[in-house]
């Protein structure tokens, strides 16, 4: 069997980051509560960073390390994201081009709550354990921006978001995939899912979960 997994991988977490301790107290959260998170500092997009730029940037250093040859091979892109930059193309489109792959593969996005990345990663494998293309590689992307809106004039305590807001940054994640997994190999079959709705009344929103 062909042996799978993740080549190589990157992580860029922006160029700015916030205390998160220092805006609980800026927004008047109850601070035990904020330690729960084991978290010190969150990225915060500046203006000039989006879902593509994050993305750009941590895959980038993966394509720079292959030679010609080797970047022709990367015949699927999946980007996995719930972040959008309009209201038209995937950012698969501009990951693309901004990279300057091939024309000669095949990309789509994924949008699903916490799951997509992972979605993205099995389907890759899946791609190159097919052997419709003997030796490609694959590149999947998963790249989020965080944005929360508190209205004025009301207690920031009170509102649904104020304790999500600590904990949602924005990165990306990009990992190569191929049959010469040197970071991660990938034990075929041994995997599985469980998946159920998430009622509304427990959630802010209603999705499903597998892993």
């Amino acid at each position: 069997m062909v042996r799978v997994g993740i080549e190589a991988m990157n992580v860029f977490g922006g160029s700015a980051v916030l205390d998160v301790m220092g805006l609980a107290r800026h927004r008047g959260l109850d601070l035990p509560r904020m330690e729960n998170l084991l978290m010190r500092e969150k990225a915060v997009a500046l203006p000039f960073e989006d879902p593509v730029t994050f993305g750009a940037n941590a895959a980038k250093p993966l394509l720079d390390r292959l030679d010609p040859e080797e970047r022709d091979r990367v015949e699927l892109l999946i980007t996995c994201t719930e972040s959008g930059i309009d209201f038209s193309k995937s950012v698969s489109t501009y990951l693309h081009d901004v990279l300057g792959l091939s024309r000669n593969c095949r990309m789509f996005e994924l949008k699903q709550a916490c799951y997509a990345g992972t979605a993205g990663l099995q389907m890759a494998v899946n791609f190159v354990l097919s052997q419709t293309s003997p030796g490609a590689k694959a590149l999947v992307v998963a790249t989020d921006i965080s944005r929360y809106v508190l209205e004025e004039g009301r207690d920031v305590a009170e509102q649904d978001w104020s304790y999500a807001e600590p904990s949602g940054g924005a990165g990306a994640v990009a990992m190569l995939v191929s049959d010469v997994p040197h970071v991660f190999q990938v034990d075929v079959g041994a995997s599985g899912s469980w998946t159920r709705a998430v009622p509304r009344r427990t959630a802010s929103r209603g999705t499903s979960t597998s892993r």
